[in-house]
């Protein structure tokens, strides 16, 4: 007896945007995605003037870690840190930054 498998495949025609989307919404990639675009949002989200000032940005379960050379700097942006989310947020285009930690 002969089975015909399953086609998974869709029918009908899909912008590649659409198709895109569907593929980085998936949890297993998205979360690789967002760890790499987290520094590249930090650097042009904040400017350069932090930038210059950022050692290093890192993304781990919703929270954005960033360590500063000046605590001038970090107690100025602790004082922001709300808006600062949102921005990032803005930028990446999905609510995936839930806290901020300067260091």
């Amino acid at each position: 007896m002969y089975y015909r498998k399953k086609d998974n495949r869709k029918k009908s025609v899909q912008p590649l945007e659409d198709i895109l989307k569907e593929i980085v919404g998936k949890p297993s990639i998205s979360k690789g995605i967002y760890h790499s675009r987290i520094p590249k949002a930090w650097k042009e989200v904040m400017g350069p003037s932090v930038a210059r000032v950022t050692k290093n940005v890192w993304f781990r379960e919703g929270v954005v870690y960033v360590t500063l050379h000046s605590s001038i700097i970090r107690n100025e942006l602790l004082m922001h840190r709300d808006k600062i989310v949102s921005n990032l947020n803005d930028y990446i285009g999905q609510p995936v930054v839930k806290q901020l930690v300067l260091r």
